[in-house]
């Protein structure tokens, strides 16, 4: 049989399993409290992820929308309206043709060149990945994830095929996953903002126990300093190779961006960074300053973000240079990447749906895990939680997963365990969001990794994120252990 015909003939197995998963989980007993419309719904997201692993994106994706109608959730029609009325989805439509200009400008290009020219590059390419690590940390702290996202994701994407890394290196996963892993713990640094507000409050809420505020983000930093001394010597263990960072030939590779004399910026290129620099002030001022200033908290409420990012999508629309729109509509489209929203949008769709309260699947992961945790050390109790948090938050709903264990830490201490609460808060507030890259449903980060076809593939991230679950786990241990014990 020739090579090509294995291949179809491989296709149709794997279609067949796919389709044949939601139709066994459907006949399964239900365990627990997991009620059967529980269990129709599980077979569609593990159908999802062996479709997404072995097939490809676009198909799974689409197949996923429809079987769960079929569970009960609602009407093909109610599927894909939910799908395309998540904010974040719209956001990544949006978004991803507001920032287009920097790319087809070249303005994308400039910056990368500037950067791995720079003497810093050529002296230690570990130096780029820092400087990556640190842009995701202040991007997340002043609330800059969508620009992170759908502007210089894209780029980076760009600038590792440029250096000659090839699709489903080493390198492409732990890089990436490493500046989204930063990211997400400069998002939980201080407890009394965005994530960390959510999860500290409700521990606090629940067990009537402040958090320690110095103690918490005293070691929240030190997770950073710790973190950034150590990945780079983490990615050298699994085998990434640096070199091509500090060996690309920078003229030759990124020349074409750069045509002003002396490698200054185009009026083109000028313009589209500056339409992205006005855009991210806008967004990080409305959110700091708007209950102060009443024009700022219009903007922040009445308009948003996504408003903001339709206005600069405008904006580089209608702005000629040289007769030519800095956004090239027809460009922008044909370039899209359909299969990559449809698969955000499924992804966090079937993702919610399975953690909702009608599946009944928390309330049984819960029943599970209060049981097992009651019998631990304190201290083993709390590692025990963030290895758990991790691995069950790659492959389910993070928020949800965040909550089952907040629960579960409130009411043993509310029953006479005795543990640290602020180490408990701050164990949950990072380990259900900073590895959760395994499968698409994992998060929003996880989706966008899968969907990065042109640098990563299912099977290295596999391998990529489940040796970073590890490392995540023994950074975690390595700051929390002393300040339980001292």
């Amino acid at each position: 049989m020739s090579e090509a015909k294995k291949k179809r003939s491989m296709y149709a197995v794997h279609f067949a399993i796919m389709v044949l998963i939601p139709v066994v989980f459907s006949f399964l007993p239900c365990p627990g409290v997991v009620t059967p419309y529980g269990m129709k719904v599980l077979g569609v997201f593990v159908s999802l992820v062996y479709g997404w692993t072995f097939i490809n994106l676009l198909l799974p994706s689409l197949f996923g929308a429809v079987a769960l109608a079929l569970t009960g959730y609602g009407s093909v029609q109610d599927v894909f309206l939910a799908m395309f009325a998540n904010s974040t989805v719209l956001m990544m439509m949006f978004g991803v043709l507001a920032f287009a200009a920097v790319e087809q400008t070249g303005a994308g290009d400039w910056m990368i060149a500037k950067l791995l020219g720079s003497s810093l590059a050529k002296k230690n390419p570990v130096f780029v990945i820092e400087i990556f690590f640190v842009i995701f940390i202040l991007g997340n702290i002043f609330g800059l994830v969508w620009f992170l996202y759908f502007a210089l994701l894209p780029l980076m994407y760009k600038m590792l095929i440029k250096c000659g890394y090839g699709k489903g290196d080493k390198f492409n996963a732990l890089f990436l996953c490493g500046c989204l892993m930063f990211g997400q713990i400069g998002m939980s640094i201080f407890p009394f903002l965005g994530w960390s507000l959510m999860t500290v409050g409700t521990m606090t809420a629940l067990t009537q126990v402040p958090v320690a505020t110095n103690a918490y983000m005293a070691m929240m930093v030190l997770l950073i300093v710790v973190g950034m001394i150590t990945y780079p010597f983490f990615m050298k263990l699994m085998g990434c190779d640096f070199s091509k960072l500090a060996g690309v030939d920078v003229e030759a590779t990124f020349g074409a961006a750069m045509k002003s004399e002396g490698g200054k910026l185009t009026q083109a290129q000028s313009l589209a960074i500056w339409s992205v620099v006005i855009f991210v002030i806008l967004v990080v001022l409305a959110s700091m300053l708007g209950a102060k200033v009443p024009a700022l908290g219009w903007l922040n409420t009445t308009v948003g973000v996504l408003g903001l990012m339709i206005l600069l999508w405008l904006f580089v629309c209608a702005m000629k240079v040289d007769g030519k729109p800095l956004l090239d509509m027809g460009k922008a489209a044909a370039g899209f990447s359909w299969d990559m929203l449809i698969l955000i949008a499924v992804a966090l769709l079937v993702s919610n749906a399975l953690t909702a309260t009608e599946t009944g699947i928390s309330a049984f992961v819960a029943s599970i895990l209060g049981p097992v945790f009651a019998g631990l050390h304190p201290l083993v109790f709390l590692l025990a939680i963030g290895a758990v948090t991790i691995v069950l938050t790659n492959v389910s709903n993070n928020i949800a997963i965040c909550f089952i264990m907040i629960n579960i830490v409130a009411s043993m201490y509310n029953s006479g365990f005795s543990v640290n609460i602020t180490a408990a808060a701050l164990v949950i507030s990072v380990t259900s969001v900073f590895v959760a890259y395994l499968t698409p449903a994992a998060s929003m980060p996880g989706a966008l990794m899968h969907a990065a076809t042109e640098v990563n593939t299912s099977s290295t991230l596999y391998k990529m994120v489940g040796a970073m679950m590890v490392y995540g786990f023994l950074l975690l241990a390595i700051i929390v252990v002393p300040y339980v014990l001292f």
